[in-house]
């Protein structure tokens, strides 16, 4: 292919596609058409030339980038160095804000609370790079703070001696040669007095020898209280003189216990014992309230505690005359009591329970059942009952006689307890029905339990004299939270019981 050939397809590519022929258009179509045709022309070979004299990390780039042209790699060029300026600005920011944080750490060592905080929360908050907002918050935080700060209270200072503001160090070396110079009123001697003084327990009887020996050093030389080591002891001497104070309380407050757990013990036996000693229990509170705790001392409280102790001592004795006197006629009313207790049980548990089968009786169910309704409106704790019914007990009685009628209720009393749960409550209801209450059990677990027993029943002996009576039960079930009230749910068992007896009997309905 020719040179004019390749020219030809140039122009027809630039009119296909509705180009403006410019010299960059023309150059690019014509490169890339000389290139198809495998045709080498200079001109065309110039980026391939710029491209390899250009550093490896810069070829890499334009690699990467998919530069086709001249012009693209200038463009690309002029952006690297503008990065690399970037990169420049970004090193000196990098380095201000290193700068900050220094400045920052040395405000945090300057003696000022409120500055260190702030220097603290500043410099942990300054990260490598921040944005304007973030700057600009930081300046206003200080510059918020020197215009607030306000040094004059170094000006209460004066008072005592003229500071210089400007100088920590100078300031704290001028309070101190001012209180050098400033010579106390109270001279060495005064002071060793107020400390012996200090050490000599108020309370305990006597100093030991420890605390002796360095009063007696101290009187007679007050400059030892400026050595180190005689204030270490002091400090040591001053805890020792507490203890003994503390013990001599102790063992005064001990003695008083003794003194007054005698006097206690004996009040209440004169107070417990009738209206004769309403005189002597008089004096002595007129006794006790002559005590005065603030102005008696030690000694005078436990005289007349003593005293106090003396005469409740002799009423004890009169106590005692009458307690012996009386110890038969009290003997004789607590067995008389014992009598009248073992009485009332027993009337007590006759009064609520049935004689003939030994179970609780309807007042015994009832007060039964109005604990569970308690315990059903307080914590929704559902319960149930069933009302069961001996079938065609009045034949049993007309055949066999009312004596086989007791053993058969007796023995299904019998039955109903041993099989039902601790918690259950069986009792006999009236006539040949008896009701158990089952606590925590729904209608259903209430019908589990009534078809139970009725097989039961259903299968057991009932013997009277060497003869088998057969016996069947029905039942009725209703449980709680189907009712609005107790009434209404025993109600329901009992229709319940005769739908099962009118059904044909040895059945149970809920």
């Amino acid at each position: 292919m020719t040179i004019q050939d390749i020219i030809r397809k140039t122009l027809q590519q630039i009119k296909q596609r509705n180009l403006t022929l410019t010299p960059d258009v023309y150059s690019e179509y014509f490169c890339q058409e000389a290139k198809r045709a495998k045709v080498i022309v200079e001109d065309c070979q110039k980026f391939e030339k710029f491209v390899n004299q250009l550093p490896s990390d810069i070829k890499k780039m334009v690699k990467k980038r998919d530069v086709q042209n001249v012009d693209q790699l200038v463009r690309l060029l002029a952006a690297e160095l503008t990065r690399t300026d970037a990169k420049k600005s970004g090193e000196i920011i990098q380095a201000y804000v290193l700068l900050t944080k220094r400045l920052l750490q040395v405000i945090e060592l300057l003696h000022d609370r409120t500055a260190s905080k702030m220097a603290k929360v500043d410099r942990d908050k300054i990260a490598s790079f921040l944005d304007k907002v973030e700057i600009d918050a930081i300046r206003d935080h200080w510059n918020n703070f020197v215009i607030d700060y306000d040094d004059s209270f170094l000006d209460r200072l004066d008072i005592y001696c003229k500071v210089d503001k400007s100088d920590l160090e100078a300031m704290v070396d001028a309070i101190i040669e001012c209180i050098k110079s400033k010579k106390s009123d109270i001279s060495l001697q005064e002071v060793a007095q107020i400390v012996i003084a200090s050490m000599t327990p108020s309370i305990a009887s006597g100093m030991d020898d420890e605390l002796a020996t360095i009063s007696n050093q101290i009187r007679s030389n007050p400059e030892l209280l400026t050595s180190k080591a005689m204030i270490d002891d002091l400090k040591y001497m001053i805890q020792k003189r507490i203890e003994l104070d503390k013990k001599a309380v102790v063992k005064q407050i001990t003695e008083l216990d003794s003194v007054i757990e005698h006097i206690s013990s004996t009040l209440v036996n004169v107070i417990n014992w009738g209206d004769n000693n309403h005189k002597a229990i008089r004096a002595i509170q007129g006794e006790l309230g002559s005590i005065d705790l603030k102005a008696d001392s030690f000694e005078v409280i436990h005289a007349k505690l003593i005293a106090i102790a003396n005469s409740l001592e002799s009423e004890t004795k009169n106590l005692n005359e009458e307690m012996h006197n009386s110890h038969e006629e009290v003997n004789a009313l607590r067995k008389r009591v014992k009598i009248l207790e073992e009485a009332l049980r027993k009337e007590r548990k006759r009064s609520t329970t049935d004689p003939l089968t030994n179970l609780p009786n309807r007042r015994a169910i009832d007060d039964f059942i109005s604990k569970q309704e308690s315990a059903y409106k307080r914590y929704g704790d559902n319960y149930a009952v069933v009302l069961f019914d001996i079938d065609h007990f009045k034949s049993v009685n007309d055949t066999y006689g009312h004596d086989a009628g007791d053993v058969i209720l007796a023995s299904f009393g019998k039955l109903l307890r041993r099989y039902s749960r601790d918690l259950d409550f069986v009792g006999r209801w009236g006539g040949e029905e008896f009701l158990v209450v089952l606590p925590k059990t729904d209608k259903k677990g209430a019908l589990q339990f009534a078809e139970k027993l009725r097989e039961i029943v259903k299968k057991s002996k009932f013997m009277y004299k060497d003869t088998r009576i057969p016996i069947t039960v029905s039942g009725g079930v209703a449980d709680r939270a189907s009712h609005s009230s107790i009434e209404s749910m025993l109600k329901q068992a009992d229709e319940n019981l005769y739908k099962a007896k009118k059904g044909g009997r040895n059945k149970v309905v809920n």
